[in-house]
């Protein structure tokens, strides 16, 4: 139908993309149009990370009534959805307290398409998107209730040769188990604060030296008394993930 409207319109248009609300940006390297799609030129204008104002210009649209149509589908999405994951991230890790590393390992749970924008986010805010820097083998639960027991699969994943492991337990006695068994991250995933209290009070008064993490409907408030449990390194999911978007406009001058 946009395509009927404006099929009529000749010449040559130009177009700002701006928000309207300060914003970072993010997600620019995701801006290449489409081979398949008639989208013209688009030339960013803001640098990745920066901080801008309500109407300043973010990325510049050139091209026919069609061509600048179609660009206004794919071009505010990117920036919008990936501002909004920079945005958040940035305050949750302004009030995370010294020494707690915060992560979003939660990307999984998108889909395949959303990605990369969430990724560029993340980078932007300068929070990881893994639960250790370089390489790791992480076991989660439902492969431990597979191998039918956290022995047997921290053993497994040693045996890959890939690094440290990371492993997902449920109550002290697994953690115990997990780090007699070589696991070097023990993560609690529960959701549950008590557990983590637990777990982290079992490791110390033993004198274990692992690393601990703690995940599961986790919100910035609760960053200090995660940090005051025990936790090293505390993965945020939803969040982040619910995000407000970053509120674009696209205006044709």
């Amino acid at each position: 139908m946009t395509h009927e409207l404006v099929a009529g319109l000749g010449g040559r248009y130009r177009a700002v993309v701006s928000p309207t609300e300060p914003g970072i940006v993010a997600g620019t390297g995701l801006l290449a149009p489409r081979s398949a799609d008639p989208v013209g030129a688009w030339h960013v204008v803001a640098a990745e990370g920066q901080r801008v104002e309500p109407g300043q210009p973010v990325l510049h649209l050139e091209g026919d009534a069609w061509e600048i149509s179609v660009a206004e589908d794919h071009a505010m999405g990117i920036l919008g959805f990936a501002g909004g994951i920079a945005g958040r991230s940035m305050e949750i890790k302004a009030q995370a307290p010294h020494g707690l590393r915060v992560v979003c390992g939660a990307w999984k749970k998108l889909p395949a398409a959303m990605k990369p924008a969430l990724r560029a986010g993340l980078d932007v805010a300068g929070l990881s998107h893994r639960l250790l820097d370089g390489d790791f083998v992480y076991v989660g639960k439902n492969q431990v209730a597979m191998f039918g027991d956290v022995v047997r699969a921290v053993t497994a994943a040693l045996g890959l040769g890939h690094g440290p492991v990371s492993v997902q337990v449920v109550d002290v006695e697994e953690a115990l188990r997990a780090v007699g068994a070589g696991a070097d991250v023990v993560m609690v995933d529960t959701g549950r604060l008590a557990d983590l209290d637990a777990i982290g009070s079992a490791l110390r008064s033993r004198g274990i030296d692992v690393l601990l993490a703690y995940a599961g409907g986790v919100d910035a408030l609760q960053l200090r008394r995660i940090a005051d449990l025990g936790a090293d390194i505390v993965d945020i999911g939803r969040a982040v993930l619910d995000a407000p978007l970053w509120d674009l406009h696209m205006e044709v001058r």
